[in-house]
């Protein structure tokens, strides 16, 4: 009985471990989905939310602009401009696009008309994928090895009546984009990548720049599409990633981006060790209870019925003694009660 037991144990557990390892790619993808979809999703979220607090900034800016003189204009762009870490410049044009106030009076009296911030900025707010510096470049250091490249938010201030009287446009530094996409994937374990409309990589957390042409979440990102799964990428690994179809929160316009995340499928096997793992203890658990119930089986049921088989031999040796009485289940109760009528009426039993 014990090994018959026994032998079904491990029956189950045979069959129970030949799933797992048999599907355990799907186990590894469907846990790579969950934490590449929820990763990309918050990190897509947190940069469009400090995005957005510029953009409120910016729009506090344009609402006071127009009943501000200039010494009072310069200090609050000043204000906004911060030490010049992260926002390079901020900076006021008229009508004409001559820039009359300015963080550090940068580009004051400079011709900014032609700049695509300041075109789109009269026509309502405007959100600028990563461009290299053209007017500022000389004027912040930049150099041929480092150009300076920026993201744009600008909107238009209105005067008094209501009319557009110019444009007030900032310019955030790239560098600090990338830094903070660097500093996000680090913390949760995924890298990062801003996707323009074109295909093209606007900023990344890792070194590897590669194009639509050679991975298929490429293509869905440069279509605007959310999608997810597993593709082995240029350096020949395997990778699952998601695609973060828009990366905006609240009234902050549109860069145009896509997120993609991508987990290393071959390092972030968790899912399938937990469940591999739990396949073990429950194997274990299910053994040492089917044991424990077979000794019990065994001492409650199997004990009495063969101390009724051992009376039964002896009564049919002509022994006299009475068979133990057990009424631990109906069969033992009529077996126990047939030989005590054996024992009492022999003759009855012999015919």
């Amino acid at each position: 009985m014990i090994l018959f037991c026994l032998s079904c144990l491990m029956a189950v557990t045979v069959v129970c471990a030949s799933f797992v390892l048999l599907r355990g790619d799907r186990f590894t993808d469907s846990t790579l989905a969950f934490a590449s979809r929820f990763r990309t999703t918050a990190a897509a979220g947190e940069l469009a939310r400090t995005l957005e607090r510029d953009w409120h900034n910016l729009v506090f800016l344009t609402d006071r602009a127009g009943t501000l003189g200039p010494q009072e204009l310069y200090y609050l762009l000043a204000g906004a401009g911060g030490d010049g870490t992260r926002i390079s410049w901020v900076g006021y044009a008229d009508l004409g696009g001559t820039v009359v106030a300015a963080t550090d009076d940068l580009l004051v009296g400079q011709d900014v008309s032609a700049r695509p911030w300041y075109r789109n900025g009269l026509s309502g707010g405007f959100a600028g994928d990563v461009h290299d510096a053209v007017l500022l470049a000389q004027l912040l250091g930049g150099d041929a090895e480092q150009p300076l490249r920026f993201i744009d938010l600008a909107r238009p201030v209105l005067d008094q009546n209501g009319d557009v009287a110019g444009v007030i446009g900032m310019h955030i530094n790239a560098e600090w984009l990338a830094d903070y996409l660097a500093g996000t994937a680090e913390r949760f374990g995924i890298d990062l990548f801003l996707i323009d409309p074109s295909g093209a990589i606007s900023a990344s957390s890792s070194e590897q720049a590669p194009t639509e042409a050679d991975l298929q979440i490429l293509r869905s990102a440069q279509a605007g599409i959310g999608a997810e799964g597993r593709e082995t990428w240029p350096d020949g690994r395997d990778y699952f990633s998601t695609v973060v179809p828009q990366v905006t929160s609240g009234d902050l316009p549109s860069f145009g981006w896509r997120m993609i995340g991508r987990l290393d499928a071959s390092t972030v096997r968790f899912g399938v060790d937990l469940v591999r793992n739990g396949a073990h203890y429950a194997a274990l658990l299910a053994l040492a209870l089917v044991t424990l119930i077979t000794l019990i089986y065994a001492r409650v049921v199997l004990a009495p019925i063969a101390r009724l088989a051992a009376s039964a031999e002896q009564i049919s040796e002509g022994s006299q003694d009475y068979p133990a009485n057990s009424r631990i289940t109906v069969e033992a109760a009529q077996l126990s009660t047939a030989l005590a009528r054996l024992q009492r009426d022999p003759v009855s039993g012999e015919s």
